[in-house]
């Protein structure tokens, strides 16, 4: 099964490096094919019209027979896409079959 990752940068989130490899770790541990991992590493915002979240998409709708999974690391502090969860969620398994992930 395959699998793309998500990577913000976040005050209430690991470091980017951690954030890569706690996905690339959850992977190996899954026997998932990682294909991609799209990063936002520019400034900190609570906005969802970030270039590399756009570009995602653009991925997945372009791929979605071949991605089975959106993995992601959550904040430990309720964030505004914490509270969108179930909302993402529902988008990208009705418009694609692609399931969103929390990696620990």
């Amino acid at each position: 099964m395959n699998a793309i990752g998500y990577i913000r940068v976040s005050p209430y989130l690991e470091p980017v490096i951690a954030q890569e490899t706690a996905i690339k770790e959850f992977c190996r541990q899954k026997g998932l094919n990682l294909l991609i991992v799209f990063k936002d590493t520019g400034e900190y915002n609570e906005d969802m019209e970030r270039e590399s979240w756009l570009a995602l998409e653009e991925y997945v709708k372009y791929n979605e027979s071949n991605v089975d999974f959106l993995l992601f690391l959550l904040p430990a502090k309720i964030t505004r896409f914490n509270k969108m969860i179930d909302q993402i969620q529902d988008h990208f398994k009705q418009r694609y079959g692609v399931m969103l992930v929390a990696v620990l």
